[in-house]
């Protein structure tokens, strides 16, 4: 469950990586940020920064007896802005059977989805 965590974490880093005309050095401002771990194992978050930027995700820990260990079953969003001024959107999920990102790219109105 937690090496599933760690992947998906490193996706995202890599999907949002700051481009090179990006100043690192000025902070964005934190709109909004929600998080919640349950005793369970399923957790929740959520932020949304000043410049567009938006996450969230779901995690749900499912414990089967009849099964041997813990399934997490994640489901997700984030989205950003690129170099070119496109949107870009990526809804996804992963669980026992991989990663499955959806890639929506939005440009002066129109909308492209590509499926990974």
């Amino acid at each position: 469950m937690f090496a599933l965590l760690l992947i998906l974490t490193g996706w995202q880093l890599l999907w949002s990586w700051p481009a090179a005309s990006t100043s690192i050095n000025e902070p964005v401002p934190i709109l909004k940020s929600v998080a919640e771990q349950l005793s369970s194992g399923s957790y929740l978050f959520s932020y949304e920064t000043a410049d567009g930027t938006y996450r969230e995700e779901l995690g749900i820990a499912n414990t089967d007896s009849k099964r041997s260990g813990d399934d997490l079953e994640v489901s997700g969003t984030y989205r950003y802005i690129d170099d070119a001024g496109q949107e870009v959107e990526v809804r996804y999920t992963a669980d026992k059977n991989g990663f499955l990102p959806h890639v929506r790219y939005s440009s002066k109105g129109k909308a492209v989805n590509h499926f990974a």
